[in-house]
């Protein structure tokens, strides 16, 4: 039987890809692949520096907050054979490329939102088949393979849910008929919009309490039954 749903559009840090090893309880502010690439630098307290600037509201904005990051970055001599060595290491969660072959099986069109790397959100478009990505920060090197320039996308809070909506116009389908999965509590928002909200992976209370469904099991396919599929088949 296909699903009542049409289009699925996912989180990724901790939703496709393992979360980062420097996961934080934080509600303003959630882990990510920025952790990651500052840690493999050896610079994390810089980035915890920024951080707190932001969360102090230092920063106009969130992309301000990017934007100071990666002149960090470019600063400490991020070179292209580092950043890439950092989006090949990341596993992702147990089940995801058999859902996403589910998904595909049931004709159901799939996305990804993040707040991370275009890099990264290209490598699962690549290997997981997913249609639809919108990235955040867009690294540009040099021929030396030195950080050169950076392009940043609005991809927060509200941002998220002009991108699902853009999808399901293009489609002609309602927000009724997308599923959006998520972790942290910048999904919250579109958890809100869409006709279900999952939660996965998830250990923020909040986020938890809001989704539709909590899935507690760590396999993404234990998101199948809820759109209606057979996760046995994943």
């Amino acid at each position: 039987m296909p699903s009542r749903y049409k289009i699925i559009i996912f989180d990724m840090d901790g939703v496709i890809f393992e979360k980062p090893s420097l996961s934080r309880k934080d509600d303003v502010v959630g882990s990510s692949s920025w952790d990651v690439m500052f840690d493999n630098m050896g610079i994390y307290d810089l980035h915890e520096r920024l951080r707190d600037i932001y969360v102090r509201k230092g920063f106009r904005s969130y992309m301000d907050w990017s934007d100071a990051a990666c002149c960090v970055l470019k600063a400490k001599g991020l070179d292209s054979k580092t950043f890439s060595s950092m989006v090949e290491s990341r596993d992702f969660v147990p089940g995801a490329k058999e859902t996403f072959a589910a998904l595909k099986e049931a004709g159901m069109l799939t996305g990804i939102v993040s707040g991370s790397f275009d890099a990264l959100v290209q490598r699962a478009r690549t290997e997981l088949g997913i249609k639809y990505t919108l990235a955040h920060c867009d690294l540009e090197f040099d021929t030396k393979g030195g950080l050169q320039n950076w392009r940043l996308l609005a991809t927060d809070y509200k941002d998220k849910i002009k991108f699902v909506k853009y999808i399901a116009q293009i489609n002609k389908i309602s927000m009724k008929e997308c599923v959006y999965v998520g972790d942290d509590v910048n999904d919250l928002p579109i958890f809100q919009r869409v006709g279900l909200s999952i939660a996965f992976n998830c250990t923020k209370r909040e986020v938890l309490e809001k989704a539709g469904v909590a899935v507690k099991e760590k396999n993404l396919s234990a998101i199948l039954p809820h759109l209606g599929l057979d996760s046995k088949k994943a």
